[in-house]
């Protein structure tokens, strides 16, 4: 974490609490980079998970769902979809309900691809936990809690809310 420094008083000042957070959640991702590019997931993109997580909980979920889920258009959705159809994570195919709309669906390496990205979750949180002890890591989790002050927003909610403002 970089320190800002007070300009009146030539003295580091630690960063801001939102400062903080997006700096741990980019060192959380680039551990789970690392790791899932050891586990041979190196060519891993921003949506990739979130797309896989969504294919994974609702089978054939479409390419429009996908876009709503992640607050992009159906264009933009497609997009990611065919990056991922070409990496072998997902295979498209005819919707069952609409003639208009495609099918996203896992394929093993999809599949696998999840399975490895949330054992290296559980590994970073273990390491954690090593470093900084049970304490520690609860406080953090009150703390985050606190933040959260009920609201239990989920990313997509906020997305949309945010994207038609």
């Amino acid at each position: 974490m970089v320190a800002d420094t007070d300009a009146s008083s030539g003295e580091s000042a630690s960063p801001g609490l939102g400062a903080s957070l997006r700096s741990a959640w980019l060192g959380y991702q680039v551990r789970l980079d690392r790791a899932m590019a050891e586990a041979g997931f190196g060519e891993r993109k921003f949506p990739d998970s979130r797309v896989l997580r969504v294919c994974s909980v609702d089978a054939g979920s479409t390419i429009s769902a996908i876009g709503r889920e992640l607050g992009v258009t159906r264009q933009g959705a497609s997009k990611v979809v065919a990056h991922l159809r070409d990496r072998g994570y997902v295979v498209v195919a005819d919707s069952t309900s609409s003639k208009r709309e495609k099918s996203v669906i896992l394929t093993p390496r999809g599949i696998d691809y999840l399975a490895h990205q949330h054992a290296a979750a559980r590994a970073i949180e273990d390491d954690l936990r090593a470093e900084l002890g049970e304490v520690v890591l609860s406080a953090l989790g009150a703390l985050l809690d606190a933040l959260d002050a009920g609201e239990g927003v989920r990313l997509r909610a906020y997305l949309r809310r945010s994207s038609s403002m």
